[in-house]
């Protein structure tokens, strides 16, 4: 199994994002079959035009907890009927709001074909929201650092506008400090990544030019607000969550036992108006049943009951 080492964290600037923003709202929302579409608009030596796809096709079961299934694909402007996976990530967002990975690909979709790790690691993390964060890790025989430039970018795509970007860079450096790979990233909130520009090697340029969400028909405004039962119920150990809030607001959701002890926080923060799904992992605890609540603002809390069967 390929390793990934983490050796150093560098010291942030000073925080300038909301504190109720997480790094998940600034990628792909995982949501089955969401989708974004980027079109290649430069050609060079070793990079020809293309399409690009940023999908999630599914989700796995890995360590007791549920992650989705994110494609990356092509499709080349002189071979259209054939389309290239480039990448398969595993993924999902924890309490914080961080994205972890826990398995990866080159072209296979098969988790059984996957490298695996032990565990769940932050991919996208929360800190990449302060301007001056820097990661400093290690990839097989290459050095890579990532790092945040700002978080008040303007990025105009066929798409559309988007405001308050994330911009980020990448650089790779091989054994002997040469930079061999350098590239930047725009991330806008709600939707993912909007733009990016490779340096070296291939220059490049990709653009957003379609959104594919399907939570989008979902998020037109509940007119009500409501917490749905657990699916599956009974379930074991993992289940899903769907509510709806049809204004924006702060949303606390919390489990407890049955004699009313509080377990795990499984959101606390503020939402938009919308349709949203959170997953339960129930791994640690005994069979039984469990209590969950909703909280939107300082009054509306609904409740339900789930039972744990093991």
């Amino acid at each position: 199994m390929k390793k990934i080492t983490f050796i150093l964290l560098v010291l942030w600037g000073a925080f300038t994002v909301l504190s109720a923003q997480t790094a998940a709202d600034y990628y792909l929302p995982l949501q089955m079959g969401n989708s974004l579409v980027y079109r290649s608009g430069t050609e060079g030596p070793g990079w020809a035009l293309r399409t690009s796809y940023e999908t999630i096709e599914g989700t796995d079961s890995v360590h007791g907890e549920l992650y989705y299934k994110l494609v990356g694909s092509s499709i080349m402007d002189d071979a259209p009927a054939d389309t290239h996976v480039s990448h398969v990530f595993w993924l999902r967002e924890d309490s914080l709001g961080n994205v972890l990975l826990v398995a990866m690909s080159g072209e296979s979709t098969d988790i059984d074909s996957a490298m695996v790790y032990p565990m769940g690691y932050p991919f996208f993390r929360n800190e990449i929201l302060t301007p001056g964060y820097s990661l400093h890790y290690e990839y097989e025989d290459i050095s890579i650092m990532d790092s945040t430039l700002s978080n008040t970018e303007t990025v105009i795509t066929p798409a559309g506008t988007f405001y308050n970007c994330i911009k980020m860079g990448q650089s790779h450096y091989d054994s002997l400090g040469n930079n061999i790979r350098l590239r930047y990233s725009w991330y806008a909130e709600d939707v993912g990544e909007v733009m990016y520009e490779r340096i070296t090697p291939n220059p490049h340029t990709s653009v957003l030019i379609q959104i594919n969400f399907q939570t989008a028909i979902e998020k037109q405004v509940p007119n009500e607000f409501r917490l749905h039962q657990n699916y599956p119920n009974p379930f074991n150990p993992v289940t899903r969550i769907d509510y709806s809030i049809p204004v924006a607001d702060h949303v606390v959701m919390k489990v407890y036992n049955i004699h009313g002890k509080e377990i795990q926080t499984l959101i606390n923060k503020n939402q938009l108006a919308g349709s949203y799904s959170l997953i339960f992992n129930a791994g640690d605890l005994a069979s039984g049943i469990y209590i969950y609540t909703l909280k939107i603002g300082s009054g509306i809390i609904k409740t339900n009951k789930m039972l744990l069967l093991k």
